[in-house]
């Protein structure tokens, strides 16, 4: 398999994400056509390419987005044989953050920097480094493909959103917001954010996903590096147990399994979430029950941050054969 990456600046004016959307059907018609998938990705003022397929393939969808009279000039970061790192036809991933274009721009500098040192990073690690930057002060770019500690929230509504918002005000930190969208022009683009915090003299990353969000092939590539996965689970247990089995679909796909933690005030309702989660007998699953109050969750995710690691904590191990 040909592998492709490179990277231009926007000339476009007006709303990137709208243009991208737009753009889905051409993307997939010319990909389908020559066996090619592609994945873009834009913040700041730049766009970042990848390309897998044939050699032919990759050449022509390389020297087509040259064409483009809303891109500046092309430099390619990353050229190799190997395995297939895409899933669809066609990705998209848009970052919204404080970063400015000299920022990106660094980074950029920075991987190509890092090659020449003779850092032989696979594509997935690039689009890593570059599309899901470490804005912690004092941290390079190297912080996002070095970083040991991830933990992603996810729940049925805003709620994974509103404890990183909340946990990136207590720390003082940034949040970074994604969307992404891929080929299937009748499906929506979801959105998902995170936060890098100084945590045991590492970094940290919290990221909010939605359950949509848990769908999109690049989200659950992202989600290889997870030590622990939270579930904010509200009150409706069929709620719960579709977010528990997207979960075990996540999971299904994946060597190594992240520890898993169920967030709650209903007894009943975590219950459907782990005989969901009992697909996978040796999945570590425990629950914490807490009050209704506005700081509950907050604590629950750092206090499961703080502990897992450590593998001692507050939260209940989880069995299906047990009462509640």
């Amino acid at each position: 398999m040909h592998r492709l990456m490179g990277v231009s600046p926007s000339l476009l004016q007006g709303s990137v994400v709208e243009k991208l959307l737009a753009m889905r059907a051409d993307f997939c018609r010319f990909n389908e056509a020559r066996g090619c998938r592609t994945a873009v990705w834009y913040s700041a003022g730049w766009f970042l390419e990848w390309h897998e397929g044939s050699a032919e393939a990759v050449e022509q969808a390389w020297k087509a987005s040259q064409t483009f009279r809303w891109l500046g000039k092309h430099r390619m970061v990353h050229q190799s044989q190997g395995p297939r790192g895409l899933a669809e036809t066609l990705h998209i991933a848009t970052v919204h953050s404080r970063e400015t274009p000299n920022d990106v721009a660094r980074r950029i500098h920075s991987v190509g920097r890092q090659h020449e040192l003779g850092w032989a990073a696979e594509p997935a690690e690039i689009w890593r480094q570059l599309t899901a930057p470490c804005l912690l002060a004092g941290k390079d770019a190297m912080a996002a493909v070095a970083r040991e500690n991830v933990f992603a929230v996810t729940s049925e509504t805003t709620g994974s959103v509103e404890l990183v918002r909340a946990i990136a005000e207590q720390y003082r930190g940034d949040v970074v917001y994604q969307r992404f969208a891929g080929g299937d022009l009748t499906g929506p683009d979801v959105g998902a954010a995170y936060v890098d915090l100084p945590h045991d003299g590492q970094v940290t990353r919290v990221q909010a996903l939605s359950r949509g969000a848990l769908d999109n092939s690049m989200v659950r590539m992202s989600l290889q590096q997870a030590q622990c996965l939270v579930l904010l689970l509200g009150n409706r247990g069929n709620a719960a147990a579709r977010l528990a089995q997207s979960i075990v679909d996540l999971l299904a796909e994946q060597d190594v399994w992240p520890a898993v933690r169920l967030v709650g005030a209903c007894a009943a309702t975590c219950e459907s979430a782990v005989q969901a989660l009992a697909a996978l007998p040796q999945l570590d699953v425990a629950v914490r029950f807490i009050d209704k109050s506005h700081r509950a969750p907050v604590d629950a995710v750092l206090e499961a941050m703080s502990n897992v690691s450590r593998g001692t904590s507050s939260f209940v191990p989880a069995r299906v054969d047990t009462p509640y």
